[in-house]
């Protein structure tokens, strides 16, 4: 296998065993929505969006970089998104100064402070609750996985604090009016070699 570096720092190489300087971006992989898509949210409840990336990593003790674009609006209630690591089964890139409990899956968790990543949009939903415009929320993290296996993250919805319908990618309205384009919403992830 040939290898060359590079004066400017880039080293080529071909075959499994290609080294990466430590600390850089090796590879990345992203997901876009191609339409929009509504969501039925119960309360305290995670609900997979579809907005999901899988990634495989290449070197021994990886880092990913996760970011994630995700335009939403409810009717009416508060929401939230949280990310999750599918393969692992546990939801990732929360605050634990707070001491939250994991969304509920299937079933609503208990009450209290919740993993989320995104934040809320407010307690009647986005812009007071009216049905013009959406929320963009945006996350820029790094993950540790516990291993170097596939991993699949996913972009999970939260009703907090009642249930009902969550749109992702549009407003609540869609009467083909101007005010109602569609939003992208992306998710993007980046091994960092280590």
């Amino acid at each position: 296998m040939a290898i060359t570096f590079h004066a400017n720092g880039r080293i080529e190489g071909t075959g499994s065993t290609t080294p990466y300087v430590v600390g850089s971006i090796c590879q990345s992989k992203k997901f876009s929505i191609t339409a929009p898509s509504t969501i039925s949210a119960t309360l305290r409840q995670g609900h997979p969006s579809g907005i999901k990336c899988s990634i495989t990593p290449i070197s021994t003790s990886p880092k990913i970089l996760i970011v994630s674009y995700v335009c939403y609006s409810t009717s009416g209630f508060n929401a939230a998104y949280t990310l999750r690591d599918n393969t692992a089964g546990t939801f990732i890139q929360f605050n634990p100064g707070s001491s939250p409990v994991d969304p509920g899956i299937g079933s609503p968790a208990s009450n209290g402070k919740t993993k989320i990543t995104s934040g809320g949009v407010g307690s009647v939903g986005f812009n007071n609750g009216n049905h013009f415009g959406c929320s963009a929320r945006t996350y820029v993290g790094e993950y540790t996985p516990p291993n170097n296996s596939t991993r699949e993250i996913e972009v999970y919805m939260i009703g907090i604090n009642n249930n009902g319908t969550i749109y992702v990618g549009r407003n609540r309205s869609d009467d083909n009016a101007t005010y109602d384009s569609y939003s992208p919403c992306e998710l993007t992830l980046m091994e960092i070699a280590g």
